[in-house]
């Protein structure tokens, strides 16, 4: 996912942008002026975002306004408690600082896994990977979970005539990656 960070304390904003990094996803920004990241809301194409409440002497709400309605998830990272936040975003995670990096992302790749505009199957099991990821910090066992899944899901629709077309598919397509790519590992 790509998220945008407003954080305008250098080293928690360095920090979300390594850890960000490290658990695979991308960095817009970080932001230290609402202005700027008011801009970049026009010019980039966030999927979620990452806030603190007070930049300077302003808050980030206008920011929050603008994420709800592009329908962009965001929590809140901030020093300050729920009842310094505006009510109507209070059903919004709130974060209390320092909090982990790995705790935030989880809360935005569970909204993104539940709620996003995935285009297919191939959407979702990206994000079901890279949600089961943060939850299991192993990447063997996160992708053999989603392949239990996945499994399950198949099992399910397995009376299905579209099943025999999808199966005959797999083969080849499995039939072909083996044919282009053992070769060279054996050499």
């Amino acid at each position: 996912m790509r998220i945008l960070v407003v954080e305008d304390e250098f080293l928690i904003a360095q920090q979300l942008t390594r850890d960000i990094g490290s658990l695979g996803d991308t960095v817009i920004g970080p932001f230290a002026d609402i202005a700027e990241a008011m801009c970049s809301l026009t010019s980039a194409d966030a999927d979620a975002a990452i806030l603190d409440v007070r930049l300077g002497g302003r808050t980030s709400f206008c920011i929050a306004d603008q994420l709800k309605q592009q329908d962009v998830p965001f929590v809140f990272l901030t020093g300050y408690t729920a009842e310094d936040v505006p009510a109507r975003f209070r059903q919004q995670s709130i974060h209390c600082k320092p909090s982990s990096t790995r705790s935030l992302l989880l809360h935005l790749h569970a909204h993104r896994l539940r709620f996003g505009d995935a285009d297919g199957v191939r959407d979702v099991l990206v994000d079901m990977l890279s949600y089961v990821r943060l939850v299991v910090s192993d990447n063997a066992a996160a992708e053999r979970l989603v392949e239990r899944v996945m499994l399950q899901a198949i099992s399910t629709v397995e009376g299905n005539a579209v099943v025999g077309d999808l199966r005959a598919l797999m083969i080849d397509l499995m039939d072909r990656e083996i044919g282009q790519n053992l070769p060279r590992h054996f050499h």
